[in-house]
């Protein structure tokens, strides 16, 4: 019922425990497909030796150049499997209820296209120094979608609604996540908060949105206030 997808460029430092993080899920069968944008480090080679339990089934799209992430995800949606697809990074943790919980409330309300959780946040990559927890608001609501990104990491989505609303846009290379977010809501699919917390984010100085650069800011703001004139 879901397909985990996962896109990874040099993220060898964060596969140990991102692969035990997989491989210790407690819904029994789903599938996880990588992305692999041609990374130089031994992410690939860990992933191809790493001896994942039954029930869980793998793919690895091997890419020939570096894509934007949501080019990545795009790839990945396409070829999975599954009704329900949920991206999963390499720095983030899930617990083990999460796949199985999101399964669940999926199967129970199969009218609702995102779930999406109340994360922990952390600050270092073992996801054991937590900062605070991050209670979303009801995205539904328009107003709260144009405030800012309702949605949060690792949401649960019905697969072919992110199809027939497009897929995500690359151009958008820090929001596209926002933008597919206030697509979704400005079309009428609907979504659904959980509140309990199903895993952890872990506020990465490197990572696509929260490098601490005033470059990286400005680009971030700018994307945003882009989204929001275009589903004010």
């Amino acid at each position: 019922m879901i397909s985990v997808i996962c896109s990874v460029y040099n993220s060898s430092e964060y596969l140990d425990n991102y692969l035990s993080y997989v491989n210790n899920q407690l819904l029994r069968e789903f599938e996880i497909i990588f992305v692999d944008a041609k990374s130089t480090d031994d992410s690939l080679k860990k992933i191809e030796e790493f001896q994942f339990r039954e029930g869980i089934s793998v793919q690895i799209l091997r890419l020939e150049e570096r894509v934007p992430i949501y080019e990545a995800w795009n790839k990945a949606i396409l070829v999975s499997s599954h009704d329900y697809v949920i991206n999963f990074n390499t720095d983030d943790k899930l617990f083990r209820t999460a796949l199985i919980s999101y399964a669940t409330y999926a199967h129970a309300a199969p009218h609702i296209d995102v779930f999406y959780t109340a994360p922990f946040i952390s600050i270092d990559a073992n996801h054991s120094q937590i900062t605070t927890w991050f209670n979303y608001s009801d995205a539904n609501i328009k107003e709260n979608m144009l405030a800012g990104c309702h949605v949060g990491p690792f949401p649960l989505l019905k697969k072919q609604s992110i199809i027939y609303a497009g897929l995500f846009n690359p151009s958008f290379t820090i929001s596209g996540d926002y933008e597919m977010w206030c697509r979704l809501r400005h079309y009428g699919y609907t979504f659904m908060k959980l509140e309990e917390s199903l895993g952890v984010y872990f506020q990465n100085p490197k990572g696509v949105s929260t490098e601490p650069t005033e470059e990286r800011f400005n680009e971030n703001v700018r994307q945003d206030n882009l989204i929001r004139d275009l589903y004010k």
